[in-house]
């Protein structure tokens, strides 16, 4: 029997869903800034509470600035071969104000979605917090549940993974194979597809407002209309973009919903336009004379006679120009019955050529009619799949979903069959299975490496994911591996050569390639094995190596490419160089942040910052060889103090020594020390220095004692003098926090990202679930 179960509503879960792009790195999420959020309620509420969390007051400054204007942290991600797309990722502060106005205008929202008479997506109501706690979410224990990509009106879902429930399909594709689809086509004999030019860069802020109300009254009345729900989402809008009114932030799903505002009531215009009959025109009745649907930007317009259709195309340029809105006319096209997309043909062929060429076949032998091998066949598959291309004119970008997450399943199907035959059979050719692995992989990095997106990158970190825990100890196999050592890491090595290949070929640029970044956090999980050396690793990020041993970034490292490559690289000892490199790097980029006396405004900087207090692998630590380095320089200037020295060699004497020690102060294994300790070693060297520069005689010195003691008990004891946050602590200074940084630093385990206990399989389900193309 099932149980539903229900889950506490907070109305901070709008952090989680609607307020950042679905295109970041694997180790970056809004999980925990959204327990903070929940926990800052309760000690904006409580002050008993408050006081456990010493640090509360700076983080609230750093985190939520008094500035109205705050500028997001702007990336790129690949569009199409030489094009990037733009996407967004707004300020913590600004976060905090689309929650408020979701839970203020939440009910507004969905009254102003629901009047388009041709949207197929758009909120139709909050998202229930229960679910269903049956089979279905317990059936596999490695947690590889199968996701819908938003929430659907009428389901239950065991994670919510969008605020509002959306009517009625959360992908595209969903429509193609729906039955108002196929009705529609059996009612009308064409279809016209056109979609809206670069719409979220397009929209001018103030237009919500023109669609809310009427134009012409808005003009009229400005200062009232600011107090009005979409003033004020208009206002919203341009603060956390910098101020900007032309073009909106691309990727939250907030801004969606800021543009479904605007099309539904272009869509009204529209239908309204047809509907009218000017004694010129016949008036064209929905659903009669023709049928319109639009997801999001993409208008599919079902109709009988042509003339129909080039009215219908000519109002809706003209209602879309209202609001400086634009057809796309090099992506319009027409389909005549059968109507069926380029995309739809293909899916349908690339189905075929899978089914008949990647599948498992028991092939009998002749000498023992018992004696049956498993072995998986794909010749051809790539270029049968290059024909399918060529036949149907798609581009790879259009079915690479597709194609992968039908590989994905492959897998999971050679995975269970394994298994299953296992059990039957411990004796188990391998060989087969290996085969059939490798021939996957070959499939799935060729199609991928035509045209990488975020998307796809996920559907193949999904293949990759399940062969390695396939392949690794781990709940599923009962902790022993099903596979030899040799066929294991023939696997292992061929994941690591097609990534490496793929690495080489789009190292990051000013446009960090957040797609390769899913890639290296994916090499990562093989195995020390299969780690990239320095130089390799380094060249990725055009980081070079100067003549004098020192790195130097050629390109900006920014937020995602530095957290991805602290992540990847931990406390790993060969890393060491870069680890050295990346914290001076930092504090270079705070001394530049600095200058601009708002850079609190900055959503980079702040995210950053946050980031950097957690991360464990900026504590600051000695290693073996370090100690031995710390060590060793000690021992260079005992060596040096104990030297004989006369009146003619006291100048060259007192040099040689604070040369010395100069070295060992500026040494990057001492930077770990405290302050106070190595304070206390430089006042005991100038005691003595100053007293030997005022000798009269060969008395005994006493602070020359004083300094061979405190030497001597240096060089047995500087380990315990560490500050492990001592690199944290110079941070914060630099940029004018000198109280409380212990608490500050201390406060919270995460804040984006998730620097430890990094499930990849996890993460990728959670991710692969808040998918809406």
């Amino acid at each position: 029997m099932r149980k539903k179960v229900p889950i506490i509503r907070h109305s901070e879960r709008v952090v989680l869903s609607d307020v950042l792009p679905y295109e970041t790195p694997l180790i970056f999420s809004n999980r925990y800034f959204y327990k903070y959020l929940i926990k800052r309620k309760k000690c904006l509420k409580n002050v008993k509470f408050r006081s456990k969390h010493r640090a509360f007051t700076e983080i609230e400054k750093l985190l939520f600035t008094n500035q109205d204007v705050t500028s997001p942290f702007v990336f790129h991600i690949r569009h199409k071969t030489h094009d990037f797309r733009t996407l967004s990722l707004i300020h913590p502060s600004n976060q905090l104000k689309v929650l408020d106005f979701y839970e203020k205008y939440s009910e507004s929202i969905l009254y102003c979605c629901s009047l388009s008479p041709f949207s197929i997506r758009r909120p139709s109501k909050i998202a229930r917090f229960s679910f269903y706690n049956d089979l279905l979410h317990k059936k596999n224990q490695d947690g590889d549940f199968e996701h819908a990509q938003v929430e659907e009106e009428d389901n239950e879902y065991e994670n919510l993974k969008s605020f509002f429930t959306y009517q009625k399909y959360s992908n595209i594709h969903k429509f193609f194979e729906s039955y108002q689809f196929h009705r529609s086509e059996k009612k009308y004999r064409k279809l016209l597809k056109v979609d809206i030019s670069k719409c979220f860069d397009s929209i001018y802020t103030h237009t919500v407002s023109w669609a809310v109300f009427n134009k012409s009254i808005v003009k009229d009345n400005i200062p009232q209309s600011l107090k009005t729900f979409p003033g004020e989402f208009d206002y919203l809008m341009q603060k956390l973009n910098a101020n900007e009114t032309n073009g909106i932030v691309i990727g939250p799903e907030f801004s969606r919903i800021f543009a479904e505002l605007i099309l539904q009531q272009i869509d009204r215009n529209l239908y309204d336009r047809l509907k009218f009959n000017d004694g010129h025109t016949k008036s064209l009745i929905h659903k009669v004379d023709y049928e319109i649907f639009r997801y999001i930007d993409d208008y599919f317009i079902f109709y009988n006679d042509e003339s129909d259709s080039q009215k219908i195309l000519s109002d809706l340029k003209l209602c879309l120009g209202e609001y400086k809105m634009y057809i796309n006319e090099n992506k319009s096209a027409t389909y005549e019955k059968p109507i069926i997309t380029e995309i739809s043909l293909a899916k349908q062929k690339i189905s075929d050529l899978f089914k008949d060429h990647l599948k498992l076949k028991e092939s009998i032998s002749k000498d023992d009619e018992n004696n049956s091998t498993i072995y998986f066949s794909s010749n051809s598959v790539i270029t049968r799949f290059k024909t399918i291309v060529k036949e149907t004119s798609v581009s790879y970008k259009d079915i690479m979903n597709y194609s992968l997450a039908v590989l994905d399943k492959k897998t999971a199907k050679l995975v269970n069959k394994f298994l299953k035959e296992k059990k039957i059979n411990p004796d188990l050719d391998q060989k087969e299975y290996e085969k059939g692995f490798l021939e996957i992989l070959d499939v799935s990095f060729f199609l991928y490496s035509v045209s990488p997106k975020v998307n796809s990158t996920i559907k193949l970190c999904l293949i990759i994911d399940k062969i390695i825990r396939f392949l690794k100890k781990n709940k599923s196999n009962s902790y022993i591996e099903p596979f030899s050592f040799n066929y294991k890491h023939n696997i292992f090595k061929k994941i690591a050569d097609e990534i490496f290949l793929i690495l080489q070929i789009n190292k990051t640029k000013s446009e960090t390639q957040v797609e390769s970044l899913y890639l290296l956090i994916a090499l990562s999980q093989l195995g020390r094995e299969y780690r990239l050396n320095l130089k390799i690793l380094s060249s990725y990020f055009h980081i070079d190596t100067k003549s004098d041993g020192t790195l130097v970034a050629n390109n900006n490292l920014n937020y995602f490419s530095i957290t991805v490559l602290l992540f990847y690289i931990k406390n790993i000892h060969q890393y060491r160089d870069i680890k050295y490199f990346i914290k001076d790097y930092i504090i270079e980029k705070f001394q530049m942040i600095t200058i601009n006396h708002k850079w609190k405004t900055e959503s980079e900087a702040v995210i950053l910052l946050m980031d950097i207090l957690t991360c464990p692998y900026l504590n600051d630590s000695l290693e073996a060889l370090e100690r031995k380095e710390i060590k060793d320089n000690i021992v260079e200037i005992e060596n040096s103090l104990l030297r004989n020295t006369t009146s003619d060699g006291l100048v060259n004497y007192i040099s040689s020594v604070k040369k010395l020690f100069k070295k060992f102060k500026s040494h990057k294994t001492t930077k770990c020390l405290k302050d106070k300790i190595i304070r206390k070693f430089e006042s005991n060297l100038e005691d003595y220095l100053n007293e030997i520069n005022l000798r009269t005689g060969f008395e005994v010195y006493a602070k020359e004692e004083a300094l061979m003691k405190f030497v001597d008990y240096f060089k047995n004891n500087f380990h315990e003098h560490i500050d492990i946050y001592k690199y944290k602590k110079q941070l914060l200074s630099l940029i004018g926090i000198t109280e409380n940084q212990t608490h500050l630093i201390q406060q919270e385990k995460f804040w984006f990202i998730k620097w430890t206990d990094f499930d990849f399989g996890m993460e990728l389900q959670a991710k692969r679930s808040q998918e809406v193309y």
